[in-house]
């Protein structure tokens, strides 16, 4: 039986249902975790019509019917209607595209980024695992849209309450180590540094005032995750890297019972 793999960050496309059937002649692959078409590689011409910046552009003038020009306007698309998950993952996209000095020596990004990895039975899915010179970045993405949160230590409170999110994302975090681990061979060296993250979509996202941080666990909104990981002090060099990612993206990896 073949090693089943996840797919790793590439270019989302926004696809009407109607132009589906093109999409998917062009090259569109579907990601049925996301649900959401995306293109198997970055610069694919043929799918440049759907990429979310084309999407937003308006029609040529000359291209608009009478009929259309008469046309009410269409009600704006409900902004909760895109799962921050996968906003997230378009933010991301820059630590796995090479930079201008990345070009220039010829050097490939260091990060690898993977989504929806199944946790195991009763565990849920990690939105995101982010591998690179840190280690590994377990990321879960947590929604309180137009609320207030605050951090302090272990407690994460939601305008007062506490969710309890931030044990829950070391524990996470924790167990994907113990799953990494067995899969490099199951040593007690072989545990690979890792550390969770929560990217908290609210109003605001701030620290208790003179309260703690919380321990291994970073507390950050989406838009901030990318360099909040990339600032983490080095820990692994490419050779360990590729290695990681290698058993990171194996299916079996995250499945089995521990």
């Amino acid at each position: 039986m073949g090693v089943v793999m996840m797919r790793e960050q590439q270019p989302w496309l926004d696809v009407p249902f109607g132009e589906k059937d093109d999409a998917k002649a062009a090259g569109a692959l579907w990601d049925w975790r996301a649900k959401r078409w995306y293109a198997p590689r970055p610069g694919m011409a043929e799918l440049a019509r759907w990429l979310p910046a084309h999407r937003d552009e308006a029609p040529p003038a000359e291209a608009a019917s009478d009929e259309a020009a008469s046309a009410p306007e269409p009600t704006p698309p409900d902004p909760v209607a895109v799962p921050p998950e996968v906003l997230l993952a378009e933010a991301l996209r820059w630590l796995t595209e090479p930079n201008v000095l990345a070009r220039l020596t010829r050097r490939r990004p260091p990060w690898r980024v993977l989504h929806a990895v199944p946790a195991g039975a009763g565990h849920g899915d990690l939105d995101h695992v982010l591998i690179g010179p840190p280690g590994v970045v377990t990321v879960t993405v947590e929604r309180h849209p137009g609320r207030a949160v605050r951090v302090d230590g272990d407690r994460f409170t939601v305008d007062g309450e506490d969710v309890g999110h931030v044990p829950r994302a070391r524990a996470r975090a924790e167990r994907a180590g113990r799953l990494l681990a067995a899969a490099l061979g199951g040593d007690a060296g072989a545990a690979p540094p890792v550390i969770a993250a929560l990217a908290v979509d609210a109003a605001s996202v701030t620290p208790e005032p003179g309260g703690e941080l919380p321990s291994g666990v970073l507390v950050t909104t989406p838009a901030s995750l990318s360099r909040l990981v990339t600032a983490l002090p080095a820990a692994l060099d490419d050779r360990e890297i590729d290695k990681l990612y290698a058993v990171a993206r194996r299916l079996g990896t995250w499945t089995r019972d521990l």
